[in-house]
């Protein structure tokens, strides 16, 4: 689809919309005002005035293409104004331009909508004003060389094309182009899809994102401290507890001697635990185990000279 604001297209229609009678250009602030003008006529904007208050008059249907009429430049270079109507939308259109000593301040508004779009551009940045007075339709001198380079008018329209005319858009168009929803109002939110989860997997599902969840659970998910006394209430207190079926059984709560929880030691460690022994430690008595000193059983070889009964804390 071409770009109907191509800056080149633009600035060969401009001799074109000028009046036959009249088509020079008599200050930098002419060209700037028909440039824009010539980028509202490519968008279909009809012009119906050069001022604000006088009675809008549709254009012949055998007139060239937004054509200005004489003395559209009569108030220039210190004010132009052009008004429009669009065929898809009732709103009146305004363009303004105020030169301010070296700047021109552009407004437009749709006028129904009360609404002020602006913007200003220093006028040597983007116009020579050593190139005027210049007809425009002289083929020695192209209207092209009024301007600082050509891409400084691509830049001049593109913030025409994003300050003023994007804003004034959407009244032209259906709600679609003004950012209203156009979908079925009673249509149910979309579902948030959720990971599959096999219906004969066992266990409960991992979240993948919990990556190092593990560290905070020092127990493996046993579900519990495993450090804790044995409760004394329910299945494993009572008459049963310490005798095998739960509780701090003899052989302690994790098997074996039972003073180490499982991981405490890598597999095949030489290590004893230190400490009274087990619970019911003491003097020998009835279903007593008998007395521990609490010292480690050295299970190193000796060093040489140290016989089997000597004690290597004497």
């Amino acid at each position: 689809m071409p770009d109907l604001l191509d800056a080149s297209a633009l600035l060969g229609n401009v001799p074109n919309v000028l009046p036959q009678s009249a088509t020079t250009l008599s200050s930098p602030q002419d060209a700037l005002a028909v440039l824009l003008h010539t980028a509202m006529t490519a968008l279909s904007f009809r012009l119906v005035a050069t001022d604000e208050s006088s009675p809008a008059q549709e254009p012949q249907s055998d007139a060239t293409p937004g054509q200005l009429p004489e003395g559209w430049n009569n108030k220039g270079p210190d004010v132009y104004t052009f008004r429009y109507k669009h065929q898809q939308s009732s709103f009146t259109f305004l363009l303004k331009l105020v030169k301010l000593s070296g700047r021109v301040i552009v407004h437009g508004i749709a006028v129904e909508d009360d609404k002020t779009k602006t913007f200003e551009i220093n006028t040597q940045d983007y116009l020579s004003t050593s190139f005027f007075p210049h007809d425009a339709k002289s083929t020695d001198r192209p209207l092209v060389h009024g301007y600082i380079s050509s891409s400084r008018v691509t830049d001049l329209v593109g913030l025409f094309k994003t300050a003023i005319i994007q804003p004034l858009l959407p009244a032209t168009s259906g709600p679609a182009s003004s950012g209203q929803a156009t979908g079925n109002p009673g249509a149910s939110p979309p579902r948030l899809d959720r990971p599959f989860v096999h219906p004969y997997a066992g266990g409960i599902p991992r979240n993948p994102l919990e990556i190092g969840r593990s560290d905070l659970d020092p127990f493996g998910g046993r579900g519990g401290n495993p450090f804790a006394p044995p409760p004394l209430f329910g299945p494993a207190a009572g008459g049963d507890a310490g005798r095998g079926r739960g509780g701090m059984s003899p052989t302690g709560p994790w098997g074996g001697d039972g003073y180490l929880p499982p991981m405490g030691a890598p597999p095949g460690a030489r290590f004893d635990p230190i400490g009274p022994g087990p619970l019911g430690a003491g003097p020998r008595g009835p279903g007593r185990r008998p007395f521990m000193s609490g010292n480690p059983d050295n299970d190193e070889f000796m060093p040489p000279g140290m016989g089997n009964n000597h004690d290597m804390y004497m």
